[in-house]
């Protein structure tokens, strides 16, 4: 390592919640596995109106989770899931991904922006909030 690495480099921060991330992304496509990355009492916040987007609400708990992510499962097909950037704060984080999906039934493709935040407690995700691209995923059910 140089002086300069020394002196300016910092190491990589964060390491456990950089690895989550990982899982998360690889595992997000199979909920039995993905719901292992939960605390079983954690709450999952889909950010937005009902009304507008059926699986908007708050989710608590593993089953109500899981039932969550195989409604979604089997309305749309996850193509790819990129990380835009992400920010981490202690074991909090912020990401910004941008996910292409396949609506089943229209056979209709987009890509979608979405805003997570998650808290974590022991390594394992306590709350996520996700906001997303509400506009595109509307037009997606149309």
């Amino acid at each position: 390592m140089t002086d300069f690495q020394t002196r300016f480099v910092p190491e990589e921060s964060h390491p456990q919640i950089r690895a989550l991330v990982e899982r998360m992304l690889a595992l997000r496509s199979r909920p039995e596995e993905f719901i292992a990355l939960f605390q079983p009492d954690a709450m999952m916040h889909m950010v937005g109106d009902r009304r507008d987007w059926p699986y908007f609400g708050t989710y608590r708990g593993h089953a109500q989770i899981l039932e969550l992510l195989h409604r979604i499962g089997r309305e749309f097909e996850r193509l790819s899931d990129r990380l835009l950037n992400i920010v981490i704060d202690g074991e909090n984080f912020a990401m910004r991904r941008l996910l292409e999906v396949r609506h089943h039934g229209s056979s209709q493709l987009a890509l979608l922006v979405l805003g997570d935040f998650v808290r974590t407690r022991g390594g394992l995700i306590d709350e996520f909030f996700q906001y997303s691209d509400t506009a595109t995923a509307c037009r997606l059910m149309r």
